[in-house]
């Protein structure tokens, strides 16, 4: 019974260190997403195709999306998220975000693309430090109840 505690505990203790780790990793991300938004100018652009990418038997797509920057450039750039299915059909408008010192650093500005990760991540952390910290607490109560 010892050992499948011991084991419980390490169990615990690993859960809690994911948690954290998962936690450090969504302020990271959320930091990189606040920090693009710094310098970042708003535009409309359109889907004007994907780029598709085989991995085995299946196949992801990334859209490519035109927009006119505030000083009449045009870009054309591919979306940051790929997809197992086509996201927006061709010649959808669709919100951009763009750095202005760097044009064709440009993300779609929706939620998916750019908080989706940070957020998967910091509930992923709170998850494990929850679980990490009840199972840990279970153990304590169990050896509790065997020490003479």
């Amino acid at each position: 019974m010892r050992l499948a505690l011991g084991i419980l505990d390490l169990s615990a203790r690993l859960l809690f260190a994911l948690g954290i780790g998962c936690l450090l990793l969504g302020g990271y991300l959320a930091w990189q997403t606040l920090s693009f938004a710094q310098d970042a100018e708003r535009a409309t652009g359109e889907v004007v195709g994907y780029h598709e990418t085989r991995e085995g038997d299946d196949t992801r797509y990334r859209p490519r999306v035109r927009f006119r920057t505030a000083s009449g450039d045009i870009i054309t750039v591919s979306g940051q998220l790929a997809a197992g299915s086509k996201r927006f059909p061709e010649g959808t408008q669709v919100p951009m975000v763009y750095k202005v010192s760097k044009p064709t650093e440009a993300r779609i500005a929706l939620f998916t693309d750019n908080w989706l990760g940070a957020t998967l991540a910091g509930v992923i952390g709170l998850v494990g430090i929850a679980g990490g910290y009840l199972v840990r607490r279970g153990v304590r109560r169990d050896v509790a109840k065997f020490r003479p």
